[in-house]
């Protein structure tokens, strides 16, 4: 059958949707023939099917690996190629495969080479053994290569520290795909990299934007190790280049807490004209938990940003700074409403974790609850289940919101029912109705609620054992796990 699904997806004259369907069905499958019929279609880079072959690779996981380590074993370039890109898609599962994967390193073809580097990289930390080969290609002249070979050793990871000189050597690399393999390398490889700030701060006054960039980059993915380099880091906030402007505020995202000493340098660019500067100060602002007034006061001022990122990026910052940023409440809580829902979501969270003037603005957040647009109804739910208790005074709101039409709205007022504690232990007889709703997820999210809540839940035990024999199985298995935390809730308060 899996020969037959293989020739209806390779035959081009038949309808995409077709076709595509064949390839599902061999990703489900799980056999090694349909690895087979998998391999034959991702050599022909067929632009109808390529995507949902990929996939369906990707799916087979360790089930690939064998069949694909024999197409490499031939002498033919496109099916070595072939090969190599679904080991890449088998990850750390494609162990196996690393000595063969590393001869063909010596391949005289450069889309194999770069595809076998790939290859490895995806391998992980078990690729250890293949370093000094991988490394070796950092020399090509090739763009493409030396920057897989940097990539490479980067997904390898702390084994790969020997090398770290020769990725060092790179950030400085006149080409920008190359700098920006080796900075992220370098980060990636791990603590090793401290040793080597002192030569990125002093690369930073290289003459070259570009060099300059990938230097932050690479000093912000070292996080609390380059600390010694937020000071030098802060020198460029003003710079021309706004790429580097922004580099300068990621990297001081990435070494996080350490980086408050630059909040002067923080909070100037969070009115930076460019839109990308202000969104990654503000990041900087909240991982370096800078709190002072002014950087507060813009920090809510951002709220209200042009750009949606900006807004997101703003609202998780004040979230950060819990209770210093109580002053941004009323601006998440308009953040509710946003027409991004990442927006909404963001502001949400942030409004839990500022604490006490969240509380005084629950009444706003209630009202959005009779929106006509579903993802404000739900941002809203989960931002009073984000407050918790001290949003309890909103439990009725939320109660009726369990009869919204919309799964994903009934599923986070669960939830955000589910945070109010002790304070909600009368209304869970109405919580549990929920039992009997239609959609499998409302059951389950209820059925968590519940047993989150098991110390107050006793009242709800018939209604949560109806659906042990429910269909669903998830549904099934669930409420066993409910009624087994409410058990163990009832025998801790028993008198002994």
């Amino acid at each position: 059958m899996n020969v037959i699904f293989g020739l209806v997806a390779g035959t081009k004259f038949l309808p995409p949707n077709v076709r595509a369907q064949a390839v599902q069905k061999l990703g489900k499958s799980r056999s090694t023939s349909a690895a087979q019929q998998l391999l034959k279609l991702s050599g022909t880079s067929d632009p109808d099917i390529q995507g949902d072959v990929l996939a369906a690779i990707k799916s087979l996981g360790g089930i690939i690996v064998e069949p694909a380590m024999r197409q490499l074993a031939q002498p033919i370039p496109p099916a070595q190629r072939a090969a190599a890109k679904a080991l890449a898609l088998a990850g750390p599962e494609a162990a196996p495969a690393l000595q063969l994967l590393t001869q063909q390193l010596g391949s005289s073809v450069l889309e194999l080479r770069v595809a076998v580097l790939t290859a490895i990289g995806a391998v992980g930390s078990g690729g250890a053994d293949s370093v000094a080969q991988v490394a070796s290609h950092l020399a090509s002249d090739q763009i493409k290569e030396a920057a897989a070979a940097a990539t490479a050793l980067g997904r390898i990871g702390p084994a790969a520290k020997s090398v770290v000189p020769q990725l060092m050597g790179l950030v400085g690399h006149h080409e920008k795909a190359v700098r920006d393999a080796a900075s992220t390398a370098v980060g990636k490889i791990g603590p090793i990299t401290r040793v080597f700030v002192p030569t990125l701060i002093e690369q930073l006054e290289h003459d070259d934007v570009g060099v300059q960039v990938a230097t932050a980059q690479a000093l912000g993915k070292m996080g609390a190790d380059a600390e010694k380099a937020v000071v030098p880091l802060s020198r460029y906030v003003e710079h021309s280049s706004r790429d580097l402007r922004q580099a300068v505020m990621d990297a001081l995202a990435g070494i996080g807490p350490g980086a408050r000493q630059a909040e002067e340098g923080i909070a100037r660019c969070l009115d930076d004209r460019d839109w990308g500067v202000r969104e990654a100060a503000a990041r900087a602002a909240g991982q370096a938990a800078c709190a002072d007034q002014v950087t507060v006061r813009r920090l809510v001022n951002l709220l209200s940003d042009s750009r949606g990122s900006v807004r997101r990026s703003a609202a998780e910052a004040v979230g950060r700074l819990g209770a210093a940023a109580d002053s941004a409440a009323p601006g998440l809580v308009a953040l509710l409403s946003d027409k991004y829902q990442a927006v909404q979501l963001a502001a949400g969270k942030s409004l839990g974790q500022i604490g006490g003037a969240a509380a005084a603005q629950v009444d706003a957040v209630v009202a959005l609850l009779e929106s006509s647009d579903q993802e404000i109804r739900e941002a809203a739910a989960k931002a009073l289940g984000a407050i918790g208790p001290l949003a309890s005074k909103t439990a009725p709101a939320l109660i009726a919101a369990l009869n919204d039409p919309q799964p994903s709205v009934v599923q986070a007022a669960v939830g955000a029912l589910a945070q109010m504690g002790a304070s909600i232990k009368n209304d869970l007889p109405l919580l549990a109705g929920n039992l009997s709703s239609p959609d499998d997820s409302v059951k389950i999210a209820t059925l968590q609620a519940l047993g989150h809540l098991a110390a107050h839940a006793e009242s709800t035990a018939d209604s949560i054992q109806n659906c042990l024999s429910d269909a669903n199985k998830t549904v099934a298995e669930t409420a066993r796990a409910t009624l087994e935390k409410i058990h163990r809730a009832a025998q801790a308060v028993a008198p002994r």
